[in-house]
This record gives C-alpha cells, structure tokens and sequence, in this order.
C-alpha cells in the first residue's frame, strides 16, 4: 500500500536511475508520452520533464566529447567568432560580471593561478596595446600619493613602514598570511596598504599605513575598510580591534587634525 500524506494525497514515489532507463527505451521505441505514463504510473509532465533532462545531457556530453576531440579548429572558430562579434561578446561579459561579481572575481583567480604564464602575457599586451591608459594611471596614482604628502604633518619614511610592518609580525593585518603565502602571488613582501584610500583624502602617514597581502590590497581598493572587511570570510574581531587602535582616524575615514589631502583630482 502506498503511503498517505495528512491531507489524504499520495507522497509522489522518488525517481530512480531504472525509471530513467525504463522511460528512455520506450520512448526509444516510438511510444507516447501519455502511454508511458500510464504504463509508468505516472503524470504526463513528470514523464517529459525527465525524458528532456535525460536527453539534455546526453547532448552536453557529446557536445564536450566533440569539443575536445576537436580542439584545434573550435578553438579557431571561437576566436573568428569573437573577432566578428567584439562588442556583442564584451556586452555580454561585462552584464554576467555585474550580475555575479565574486562569482567572476573567483574564476579570474583560478584561471590567473592556473595559467600563470598566459596571465602575464595578457597583462604586458594590455600594457602594449592601451599605453596612454596605463601612463595616465600611473600619473594619477603618483598626483595622489604627491597630494597626500604634502597635506601630511609627518609624511610616512621607510623606517616607520619597517616598524609597523614589524607590528604585526609580517603578517597581513586583514587575513593574517605571511609573505609567502599563495594570497601574495609570490611576492618576496607584503604590500603597503592605506587604510583611508589616497584617492578618499586618505594622508601618506604611519597612522594610516598597515601590511596587507597582494589579495586583500587588490580587492578593498578604495572601499571604506569595515565594510569591505566585515564581509570577508576570514575577518576575526581581534584584527579589526588592532586596526582600530593602530589607525583610529583612517577607520572612520576623517583625517587627522580635520586636515584635507589636497583638491581632489579629476
């Protein structure tokens, strides 16, 4: 007897793998949907739902099958096709990026760690192809630090940087990995990171500097840092407390002394 729901229903019986297969060589034989359910016991609806699953990934399979035995020329006819579809294709990459950014931002990653000689290679030809943009960059950045020297009381010097580097171990003070952790891409040290953005007002000073790893300096940015920080799977409370003793001013983004870093630049 089959078992009965509280409200007098049948509880709908699981799909098997030999319902599956059962479904599949009938429909094989020419027989309807409707005669396969019946047969099955089944709602037509649960019998095609099924059936188009079961043949959709036949087909993703052979298509992947086809795919890799034919490297070379699929490779080929993508790239004619994205070369005769520019716009189209970066349309549609730059709305699936706006619609799942860390999703992205994580496969990035993978491919760049994957393929560390091709990351490199497509980083120097965007330097060759765009070198106005990059020079331009460049010169903004370097306006920003310059402003943010000159409005600094104190501006920051090498032995200061040392020493609050020393601070906190040689460790970075937003996830707590050393230099040579994968998170650093291999640098030999970790990067300097302003708490308070150059490009937020934030001063070129001690109080606003801590160390911070390749991964975690890239993906703040500018961002307000407890924001950006509380949303990160690795934040403990105990670093934000150091950061927050260490850095008061730069934490609730206000410089020190109600000064301004210069007029902002375009």
């Amino acid at each position: 007897m089959e078992p009965v729901l509280q409200n007098g229903r049948r509880k709908r019986r699981p799909w098997t793998a030999q319902d599956q297969v059962l479904a599949e060589v009938m429909a094989a034989c020419g027989i309807k949907c409707k005669a396969i359910a019946r047969y099955m016991g089944r709602s037509d609806g649960t019998i095609s739902a099924h059936l188009i699953q079961g043949e959709t990934e036949k087909i993703l399979e052979r298509n992947k099958r086809y795919y890799y035995d034919n490297l070379h020329e699929e490779r080929q006819r993508r790239r004619r096709y994205y070369q005769s579809n520019i716009k189209i294709v970066r349309e549609r990459a730059r709305l699936r990026y706006r619609a799942n950014p860390e999703i992205e931002r994580a496969r990035t990653r993978q491919w760049q760690k994957e393929n560390p000689e091709k990351a490199l290679e497509l980083r120097r030809r965007v330097y060759r192809n765009n070198p106005e943009a990059v020079r331009e960059k460049c010169r903004r950045r370097r306006e920003w630090r310059r402003a943010s020297r000159r409005a600094a009381l104190h501006p920051v010097t090498r032995a200061q940087i040392d020493a609050r580097f020393v601070l906190w171990n040689n460790r970075c003070a937003f996830c707590g990995v050393d230099a040579a952790h994968e998170r650093n891409h291999g640098r030999e040290r970790l990067t300097v990171e302003h708490v308070l953005a150059l490009t937020k007002g934030g001063l070129d000073e001690a109080s606003n500097i801590i160390p911070a790893c390749t991964a975690c300096n890239s993906s703040k940015h500018n961002s307000p840092v407890e924001d950006w920080y509380r949303q990160q799977p690795w934040f403990t409370e105990a670093r934000w407390r150091k950061i927050q003793r260490h850095c008061p001013a730069a934490v609730v983004g206000q410089l020190p002394l109600g000064l301004v870093a210069g007029p902002s630049l375009p």
